[in-house]
């Protein structure tokens, strides 16, 4: 039986040894309080492993330094000298840019459906028609959505809606 998780962080002490890496994510704890009579854990550190194309395939380009997005599962290794630990074997690892612009694309492609699907309604029932009364307010949401995106992520400033 294995467990499944998912981690959020930046890489450290990374290592590349025949097409494996290796590399360390320290989390801290995941609430600042405790249920009540349980202790609270301090930072937990995770040994990673993945394949090399995986983590050079799950950021957005060479120079992406953001935190990466680790799903895997847990397995029992064994380390150098024979001491046993818990590694966490990826199965998707994507970077938090990387993340970020396949959603801004996503968002993109959605607001100009939408324009398109405006147009289409106008031209077929005309603009006073409840048919483009809703294409348009679909495609004043998705705009909103879009924007409010794009000041959330200011990595992203400059660049047009579509």
């Amino acid at each position: 039986m294995s467990a499944k998780i998912i981690l959020t962080g930046h890489p450290e002490d990374l290592h590349i040894r025949q097409g494996i890496v290796t590399f360390r994510i320290v989390t801290g704890p995941a609430s600042s309080t405790a249920p009540k009579g349980l202790p609270l854990f301090k930072a937990v550190t995770y040994s990673v492993q993945c394949s090399e194309r995986q983590y050079n395939r799950g950021r957005a380009h060479a120079d992406d330094h953001s935190d990466l997005i680790i799903e895997g599962y847990l397995e029992p290794r064994l380390d150098e000298r024979g001491k046993p630990y818990v590694a966490v074997v990826a199965t998707s690892v994507v970077s938090q840019q990387a993340q970020n612009e396949k959603k801004l694309q996503q968002l993109r492609d959605q607001f100009a459906q939408a324009e398109e699907a405006y147009d289409a309604a106008c031209a077929s029932y005309g603009e006073d028609s409840p048919q483009a009364q809703a294409a348009q307010a679909q495609w004043t949401a998705l705009k909103e959505g879009l924007l409010k995106f794009l000041d959330k992520h200011p990595e992203f400033q400059g660049r047009s809606l579509v």
